[in-house]
């Protein structure tokens, strides 16, 4: 034991003895003089010391032991069910897709969020060293994670518990990155560990500059702008090579607290933040003292980027766009994927037919519906002296055409009114006078009549009305928006490409689509292909149909007696005559010499409908479709019975330049041993769906439409030749005019989006003509007068009008003129009444009838079909 205990320390051996003896007593000390003392207390002292130094060795060593235990447990814990950072490395930010022109002009982005993805290489310095001192000024060296950073975070914390503040994240730009685009926003004592494992994973696996790259273009910069080339278009309109210290601060500014910071929302904030960024800047060394002056110097003026939408008035054609795309790829891929996508529009002809049809309808709406522009009403005693409050206190209506602005009315008497508005030129508030002469158009309506034009500015106007004003101040004009709606198509036929497409009076109005989605009757427009189907069955333009008498028994029992527009008849007619006047009942006798399923088979093959109802109402337009499908049917015709696709998509790539999709191979004419003075012939491959000889006869008697017929209005001043064709439904609910050239196809739709009457004589040749006249007179500018080619072995061949005027008219190898006449009237007969084949007897006509002609019935049956 002895032994033993010699290994002890004697402080040891003390503190033993000292648990297991009981408390020594205290002894009487001899006399005499005092010994010295032995070194006992020393010895105690030591002892203890040392047993509290080993003590504490054991301590810390079982606490090092179980930290490495907890944080061995946290780390596995925290660590379960990471995602990897795998994907990281291989990560494409969802980017949204843009729509360009034909011309490269933007035309709209598509996407959840706007950002524009860029590598490192071509994000500026000066960018990167704002965000770095702004957010990580350890970046370069850091591992992941800032340690110093995350303690002053947590005794901030601590500091702040039941504060209800925010706690502070500490997060370095690798952990913004984690945080972004591997885990949640949420912030957590869980949350935050997994932020820095993930952080220090990704510190080792990637570069620094590819952690850079991924912030860059990911974070959130307010204004749902996503990276700093998003965000540089969005508050600046600058290409981001081309921002300065002072905009690359303020963009650096805003990931602390993007709406806060937001130069649009917060201008003081925002210039303070950035006026901070610029300091840290400095106090880093990447800029110098003059140049931090400078830049905190400079305004911060926030310019507000370009609107999405980069070609006026395109809404329609990129939400066509948008939804093939969608059709194509899916729409993930189309909000997300950063396609890039090159389209057929061009934008001069899409302002072009654009402004035909506002004019178009604006001149149908003054003429037709009157006044009914009034925006609102203001009933305040202050409006003569604060007016200019009320006035910016009013939402501006959407649909305003370029130069409209809203106004109120002042006082209006005799003929002038004083109007309160805006200066066309500054924009300040100012009044000005409005002209009887310029409002005589804005007839009232009186218990829903219209009534006369007013003979003073106070039949129409009342102080407090807010209404539309257009014009310099000094003779401002009456404006409204029209109750009417129209579309407008135009395609270049030999390849199929939609050059312009107009689906309404305004998308911002309204985003449907009336070009495209729109069911409508065509009325007239149907009759081209009615007599295409003659023509295919031989018959020669100058034969004779009867227009006389219709009577057909429906399916249901009804009698259907149908008349022409004008309530006459003309008797025996030749075939290209009743097409240029457009005559329903000979067009109805023609359709039952050459049978319904013919006809239904022509709609059919040229895309018109689907399926045609087999009646005789279906022949003259009495069928559902779409100005889409007619003008792509009339391409065809352009085309020579060669059947078109439409298009509005060239190409579509991905953000590295991958072709993904291309509109269907053209193909060349000319392009091999062809006159290198003529431009490519470029065309299709398309079916061919009817011969090029019967298309080619249709094509000469369209062109008399235009030439004696209905569609003159649409083709005056025009010198080049045009071959078209009117319709008109019944009651006037629909006014249509196709038309085209050689080298471009043209469709007019005007109507009421609940169908109703637009007025008496208000036809497709009256209302649609002047909008496809004023479109075509841009689209056809500087272009040369080429005729449509006649096919081998065609001849043009002069017959007579039924008033005896010569015309020309196209037939086929083995065809002369007049040689069918000798075989009677096409059509005739009551089939279901027991009348004669060749229509009855012919007595003479009523008034205004052709000699021959038998007399108009008393009444008639205008309810299906077309008019016009």
């Amino acid at each position: 034991m002895s032994d033993q205990n010699d290994d002890f320390s004697a402080g040891e051996r003390l503190a033993r003895s000292s648990r297991n003896a009981p408390p020594p007593r205290r002894q009487p000390s001899p006399r005499g003089p005092r010994a010295p003392r032995p070194p006992r207390r020393r010895s105690l002292i030591g002892g203890i010391v040392g047993f509290f130094i080993s003590s504490l060795y054991r301590l810390v060593f079982l606490a090092v032991i179980a930290g490495i235990i907890l944080a061995g447990g946290a780390f596995l814990y925290f660590s379960a069910g990471l995602p990897s950072i795998e994907s990281l490395k291989t990560y494409k930010p969802p980017l949204e897709s843009r729509i360009y022109a034909a011309n490269f002009q933007l035309l709209a982005e598509v996407g959840t969020q706007h950002s524009i993805y860029v590598p490192y290489s071509q994000i500026p310095q000066v960018v990167q060293e704002a965000f770095i001192s702004a957010e990580d000024r350890l970046f370069w060296v850091e591992p992941g994670i800032n340690p110093l950073a995350i303690i002053r975070a947590g005794l901030t914390d601590v500091a702040r518990i039941g504060s209800g503040r925010r706690p502070l994240g500490a997060s370095t730009i690798t952990q913004q990155v984690v945080k972004n685009m591997l885990l949640d926003n949420h912030i957590t004592f869980g949350t935050k560990v997994k932020e820095a494992i993930l952080a220090m994973r990704v510190s080792q696996a990637m570069s620094k500059q590819q952690v850079l790259t991924l912030y860059l273009n990911e974070v959130d910069l307010g204004q749902n702008s996503f990276g700093v080339a998003a965000a540089a278009q969005t508050y600046f309109d600058e290409p981001l090579s081309q921002l300065d210290i002072a905009q690359a601060a303020t963009l650096a500014a805003l990931p602390k607290a993007p709406t806060s910071y937001n130069p649009f929302l917060h201008p003081q904030a925002s210039l303070q933040r950035r006026n901070f960024v610029i300091g840290r800047m400095l106090a880093d060394g990447v800029i110098n003292a003059a140049q931090a002056a400078a830049a905190q110097a400079e305004p911060l003026l926030p310019k507000a980027g370009q609107a999405q939408q980069g070609v006026p008035d395109g809404g329609y054609f990129a939400d066509a766009v948008r939804a093939q795309l969608v059709q194509k790829f899916g729409a993930d891929a189309v909000n997300t994927g950063g396609l890039i996508v090159r389209t057929s529009l061009n934008p001069a002809l899409q302002e072009a037919a654009t402004t035909a049809v506002r004019n178009g309808l604006e001149r149908y709406d003054r003429d037709y519906d009157g006044w009914h522009g009034l925006v609102a009403h203001l009933n305040d005693p202050s409006l003569a002296a604060d007016w200019q409050t009320l006035l910016t206190k009013q939402s501006t209506p959407a649909g305003l055409r370029h130069g409209w602005r809203l106004g109120i009315v002042l006082s209006a008497a005799g003929n002038s009114a004083s109007i309160g508005t805006s200066d066309p030129n500054s924009g300040a508030p100012a009044s000005g006078t409005l002209p009887l002469a310029n409002m005589r158009w804005a007839r009232p309506r009186v218990h829903g009549y219209l009534g006369t034009h007013p003979s003073s500015t106070a039949d129409v106007l009342h102080p407090g009305d807010v209404i539309i004003v257009s014009g310099d101040l000094k003779s401002l004009s009456l404006e409204q928006i029209p109750k009417v709606q129209g579309a407008l198509i135009s395609m270049d036929p030999a390849t199929g490409r939609i050059v312009a497409m107009v689906g309404g009076w305004s998308h911002d109005m309204s985003p449907y689509n009336r070009a495209i989605q729109a069911q409508r009757q065509p009325g007239s427009s149907v009759k081209p292909l009615v007599y295409l189907t003659a023509m295919e069955q031989n018959i020669q333009p100058d034969a004779q149909v009867l227009d006389g008498p219709f009577v057909q028994v429906m399916p249901d029992g009804t009698v259907y007696r149908p008349g022409n527009y004008e309530n006459s008849f003309q008797g025996p007619v030749p075939i290209f005559h009743a097409l240029e006047q457009s005559l329903n009942l000979a067009t109805l006798h023609l359709a039952r010499q050459i049978t319904l399923p013919a006809i239904a088979k022509t709609f059919q093959d040229f895309g018109i409908i689907d399926k045609m109802p087999p009646y005789y109402p279906s022949a003259i337009g009495a069928i559902d479709t779409t100005l889409w499908k007619m003008t792509t049917a009339y391409a065809s015709l352009d085309q020579y019975g060669r059947l078109v696709t439409p298009s509005i998509i060239d190409s579509v790539t991905n953000p590295d330049g991958t072709l993904l999709y291309q509109a269907p191979d053209e193909q060349c004419a000319n392009c091999v041993n062809g006159d290198p003075n003529q431009p490519p012939q470029l065309t299709n491959p398309g079916q061919q769906v009817a011969d090029a000889d019967s298309v080619y006869q249709m094509l000469t008697m369209m062109r008399g439409v235009v030439l004696r017929g209905t569609g003159v209005p649409a083709v005056q001043g025009i010198s080049q030749p045009v071959a078209g064709k009117t319709g008109t439904t019944n009651n006037f609910n629909d006014a249509w005019f196709i038309g085209f050239t050689p080298g471009i196809v043209t469709g007019c739709w005007v109507g009421f989006d609940t169908p109703s009457n637009l007025g008496e004589n208000e036809t497709g040749g009256n209302v649609c003509g002047p909008i496809w006249n004023e479109y075509m007179k841009v689209a056809l500018k500087n272009q040369p007068p080429v005729d449509f080619a006649a096919p081998a072995g065609m001849t043009l061949q002069q017959v007579p009008e039924p008033d005896g005027q010569m015309v020309t008219e196209a037939f086929k190898p083995g065809q002369s003129p007049g040689a069918q006449n000798a075989n009677g009237l096409l059509g005739g007969g009551m089939d279901g009444l027991g009348g004669s084949g060749n229509g009855g007897a012919l007595t003479a006509p009523q008034s205004g009838g052709a000699p021959g002609a038998p007399p108009a019935p008393s009444s008639i049956d205008k309810s299906l079909g077309g008019l016009y």
